[in-house]
Parts: C-alpha cells; sequence; structure tokens
C-alpha cells in the first residue's frame, strides 16, 4: 500500500504546529465524552490502546490514564516530538508511519480509536486499509471507535440546500489541492491559505465496508462535542474472520 496523498499536507501542517492538537485540557474533555460511550457500548478491556493519528497527545494523555499500553501513531515527526514532551507518560509507544499497515501484534488491543483523520484520506482503498487493520489488532471483543463526519454532524443537515451551499466552496479546495501539495513537495511549507482533503461519509457505506471486513454491532453515534461530532462504533466478534475488502 502506497502512502496516503494527504501525507503531504498533514506533514506540513505538523511542522507549523497547526489546529488544537496539543490542547490536552481539550482532550479530557473529549474523552470524557468517548470514555462513556464506549462504557455504554460494552468496552470491556482495557489493557491496550491503539491510536491512529494521536497529533501532539490531546486524547494520547487520557486514554494512558485507562489503559495499562497505548501505540500512539502518526505521520509526522514534529508532532510525535511534541507529543513526547508533553505526555510523559511510559505506557505509551510513540511511532511513526506512513499509512497502513499499523505496527501492532495482532488481536492484541481492547481498543482502536481515531480522531480527526478518516475524512482526510482521499484514497477509499486506504481508508478500508485502515478498517481492515484495525479489525486486525483488534482482540476478539474489541472495539474501534473513529470519529467519521456523516450527515448531521458538523452542523451538517444533508439537505439539498446544505449540500449545494457546501459543494462550491469543496470544488474551490480541490482544485487547489494540487497546487498546494505540488508547493510543499517544492519545499514551500508555511503557505498563506490552509487547504486540505475532507470527506463525508454515510452510514450504508461504512456498515456494509465494516461487516465486511468482519466487524459486527457497527452503529453511528451522534455527540455533543464541538458543535456536534459522529463517531462510528463496531466491534471484532469473538469468532469473526477478516474478508476479503471489496
Amino acid at each position: 500500500m502506497k502512502q496516503p496523498s494527504s501525507n503531504v499536507e498533514w506533514r506540513a501542517y505538523g511542522k507549523a504546529d497547526y489546529g488544537a492538537s496539543h490542547d490536552v485540557a481539550l482532550g479530557v474533555r473529549e474523552w470524557a465524552i468517548l470514555r462513556r460511550q464506549l462504557r455504554q457500548y460494552g468496552l470491556e478491556g482495557y489493557c491496550k490502546a491503539v491510536e491512529l493519528g494521536c497529533g501532539d497527545g490531546r486524547l494520547t494523555h487520557s486514554i494512558a490514564r485507562e489503559f495499562k499500553a497505548v501505540e500512539a501513531l502518526d505521520i509526522s515527526k514534529e508532532r510525535l516530538a511534541r507529543a513526547r514532551q508533553q505526555v510523559d507518560l511510559r505506557n505509551i509507544e510513540w511511532r511513526l508511519i506512513d499509512g497502513p499497515p499499523i505496527p501492532a501484534e495482532s488481536a492484541t488491543a481492547d481498543l482502536v480509536i481515531s480522531t480527526h483523520v478518516i475524512q482526510h484520506i482521499a484514497n477509499l482503498a486506504v481508508v478500508k486499509e485502515y478498517f481492515a487493520e484495525s479489525f486486525r489488532v483488534l482482540r476478539p471483543g474489541g472495539v474501534l471507535l473513529m470519529h467519521v463526519p456523516v450527515a448531521g454532524a458538523h452542523g451538517s443537515t444533508g439537505h439539498l440546500g446544505d449540500v449545494l451551499r457546501r459543494t462550491p466552496k469543496q470544488w474551490v479546495k480541490a482544485a487547489a489541492l494540487p497546487l498546494t501539495r505540488a508547493l510543499m513537495r517544492a519545499g514551500m511549507e508555511r503557505l498563506p491559505w490552509k487547504i486540505d482533503f475532507y470527506r463525508w461519509y454515510d452510514y450504508p457505506w461504512l456498515c456494509a465496508t465494516l461487516e465486511r471486513i468482519g466487524f459486527t454491532e457497527v452503529e453511528i453515534r451522534l455527540l455533543p462535542w464541538s458543535g456536534g461530532h459522529s463517531y462510528v462504533l463496531a466491534r471484532r466478534a469473538a469468532m469473526g474472520t477478516t474478508q476479503a475488502i471489496a
């Protein structure tokens, strides 16, 4: 599997320390909401968690206080360096990755969690590979929790008028993204604009894709976090087997 094309801009934004990835206090509040959902969903084990896209450790700090061991993964070495300084907990293993596969042993994790990552990956084959890798590293009964934007979250209604208002902005971003990436590859990483790929998902596709891989109990939950975020929850069944990715 080749590197996701989105790595270009997110490595540049990692160097620039873009966003709220460093805000541990914000992560504490977010984790309090997610922890309640996981307990309600029926997460049983708290031995090991794998976090995809840990950034500066905003959420990792709270996860590591619940789990005995955490593997925190990110594509930005600068973000990982800041995370090591900010979150000084010995039960965290910080890992630099380029994309799938996930560098964790099979059937060892109780939880695979990811926030603010999947929607920025343009290649659906890479997204499916992350889902399949999450299934592989989860133990039977383990849980996947991913922030995945769907209609109803982030102020999106899914109504035709809402889609029509949003579409021109997406066209502009899509047209400008190749130039942005070309400039970043040429060394011009601090540009006067920020453009990144952003995908909205729908529940039927998510459910069908995850179930083909072997997940069960697939749910979408809209949570009152930062204006309303949507998360997908899924479980690796005790006797589940990975199926071919369509």
